[in-house]
């Protein structure tokens, strides 16, 4: 008699999508499993991960999208055991740690039908079951396939009535280097995981963010690689263009120094303020940001350079796109403030009347600390109204 039933689910997960978890779930209900592991590989036989994600990183962005799923857990063990990773050596070590457990080992359709070429196919089935999902109309082959295993290797397979999602790794990383919105594929601690960390990212734009990061502070630069997933997305759903936007998004910040350094970056790009952005110090680094994102990175697309100018203060002739940077520098994920939630919805239906709430809530957050206003938000604030539907109270 066993004590548990655990299953094994391996994988590069690069990046782990809701695909994944999916099947893990359902097989896990369906054979009454207790846990599943998700087994990161390290340096998986089947596939050739060159230039990948490395494998510390897959496993932090799995224990991060697993984190508030009952009862599926990320694993190490082939990370710590380094060298190329064969599923019987795995299972294995599996079975010699929980000898009162019952292993299944989790495989897709196309992992069945290839099980036969299998390094140590007979060992694998004396350690665990095998638990096979289907893709929709293969039941009667992936029984077929499971009985010719069981007869030329024994043990036991089981062929499940789980259907695994049609979503692929592949297509959730190009979808990013492309600039496509991924949150309906990918768990959001994962999908936050991968923008901070500019996974699957053009290399271009990972040059871009070692400079910044050379510059910034940890968190200033967290929030620059944060307010790139909120401009893809609201950029994405308002039909402009990602690309720019997540360009846009990640050097808004680029001047957003303090002191000496500020002084200095000023002086090297032959900046001179003016006396109301003296006054205003945090206005500062928006017109020297669109100069050193010209200067500096070469960006010379004008409604680029326009967003980063307009980003902090907006402006009554905000476009589209200015509004997009607008926004998503004021509502990405590490903000934190009340009404942040009804503002980020209003932003993906009726972006003037989310900047003319953004304004209203910064208004009367700073006269609750008897901070300055500068004098051009309430300009800024009526045109944006005048433009139609923005004066409801939010």
């Amino acid at each position: 008699m066993y004590d548990m039933k655990v299953g094994i689910y391996g994988g590069t997960f690069d990046p782990i999508h809701f695909g994944h978890i999916e099947i893990a779930k359902a097989v896990k209900a369906e054979l009454g499993l207790d846990s599943v592991l998700f087994v990161v590989a390290a340096d998986p036989p089947h596939k050739d991960i060159t230039g990948r994600t490395s494998a510390l990183l897959r496993l932090e962005m799995t224990e991060r999208a697993l984190k508030n799923e009952d009862g599926l857990f990320a694993s190490d063990m082939e990370i710590a055991r380094g060298g190329v990773s064969y599923t019987v050596e795995t299972l294995s070590e599996l079975k010699r740690a929980r000898p009162q457990d019952e292993l299944f080992f989790i495989m897709g359709a196309d992992m069945l039908a290839s099980f036969s070429t299998w390094y140590r196919p007979e060992g694998i089935l004396e350690c665990a079951k095998l638990a096979a999902v289907q893709r929709s109309g293969q039941a009667e082959d992936l029984k077929a396939i499971a009985d010719a295993i069981m007869r030329d290797f024994g043990g036991t397979v089981i062929v499940t009535n789980v259907c695994g999602r049609e979503l692929s790794s592949t297509e959730v990383r190009q979808s990013v280097y492309d600039a496509v919105p991924i949150d309906d594929r990918v768990p959001y601690e994962a999908e936050l995981f991968i923008y901070r960390n500019m996974l699957y990212m053009p290399e271009e734009l990972l040059l871009i963010k070692d400079r910044l990061a050379e510059r910034l502070d940890e968190a200033r630069l967290e929030h620059s690689l944060l307010t790139v997933r909120e401009a893809v997305r609201l950029a994405y759903k308002h039909g402009l263009d990602t690309k720019k936007a997540r360009l846009c998004a990640l050097v808004h910040d680029c001047a957003k120094l303090r002191g000496a350094a500020l002084e200095s970056y000023m002086k090297l790009l032959g900046f001179v303020p003016t006396a109301e952005e003296r006054k205003y110090p945090f206005t500062i680094h928006a017109r020297l940001g669109a100069l050193a994102a010209k200067k500096e990175f070469g960006i010379t697309d004008r409604e680029i350079l326009s967003a980063i100018r307009r980003h902090t203060l907006g402006s009554g002739d905000m476009t589209p796109f200015d509004e997009v940077i607008f926004l998503a520098d004021k509502l990405e994920p590490t903000r934190e403030y009340r009404k942040i939630a009804a503002l980020r919805e209003l932003a993906y239906t009726d972006q003037d009347a989310a900047v003319a709430a953004v304004i209203r809530n910064n208004i009367a957050y700073n006269k609750s600390r008897k901070m300055p206003i500068h004098p051009s938000t309430y300009e800024t604030l009526e045109a944006i109204e005048r433009r139609g539907g923005a004066g409801q109270e939010q």
